[in-house]
């Protein structure tokens, strides 16, 4: 209750993260002029550290730090990579990589302090961290609800972007012999053949903006 005081911070050392995963792998090893690998990695990263800075946190609400507890912002629950090369005939080297990434998550953030903190990083009332994509529905009914209170619209589900990722990488390679043990090897390269929208985990989290869930 003192005025001069708008906040006191405690430093601890109470921030967690987990990280657990499973990953296989299927190898062909080169023989009969081509080979290729395959993995896959399911993982689940659980946290409550909402990073301010490169070390520090904060808790998001002191009367309730139960809030900052869910999934970490790097959480990405599905990874898969192919890759495979094969030897042509004129001894041409032709390889790819066919990477996919399932999306992160993100947290609706209310938009205004509501703690007298003076750090608008509340969540929006009636949601916790990282619901944005784990929970689209409850999340959004809840920010909506909260929009209303504003007197905004709602937002639609077809609104909420993801940052899944997708895209195959192809190389094509042949070297030419110099002499002795020199040769010169030439090189083409194609990165996202497809064209494919890979984008960053870069949301507008504040549920009071009209663009909130686009990245």
């Amino acid at each position: 209750p003192l005025p001069q005081f708008a906040r006191i911070d405690q430093a601890q050392s109470i921030g967690e993260l987990t990280y657990r995963a499973l990953m296989v792998r299927l190898e062909k090893r080169f023989d009969s002029r081509y080979m290729y690998l395959i993995s896959y990695t399911l993982a689940k990263g659980d946290g409550n550290v909402v990073a301010t800075g490169p070390f520090t946190s904060v808790v998001t609400h002191p009367e309730n730090p139960s809030l900052d507890e869910g999934p970490a912002t790097n959480d990405r629950r599905h990874a898969l990579v192919a890759s495979g090369s094969v030897l042509l005939p004129y001894d041409v080297s032709l390889g790819g990589v066919w990477t996919v990434r399932s999306t992160m998550p993100f947290s609706a953030i209310a938009g205004t302090d509501l703690n007298g903190d003076a750090l608008v990083t509340d969540y929006v009332p009636g949601t916790s961290r990282s619901m944005g994509i784990r929970d689209n529905a409850r999340m959004l009914e809840a920010v909506n609800a909260w929009r209303a209170v504003n007197r905004l619209g709602p937002i639609a589900a077809s609104q909420i972007d993801d940052n899944s990722y997708n895209s195959v990488d192809m190389r094509v390679s042949k070297a030419f012999p110099l002499g002795g043990n020199r040769r010169v090897e030439l090189i083409a390269q194609v990165f996202n053949v497809f064209g494919t929208d890979n984008l960053q985990a870069a949301w507008t989290m504040n549920a009071l903006s009209n663009s909130f869930g686009r990245i």
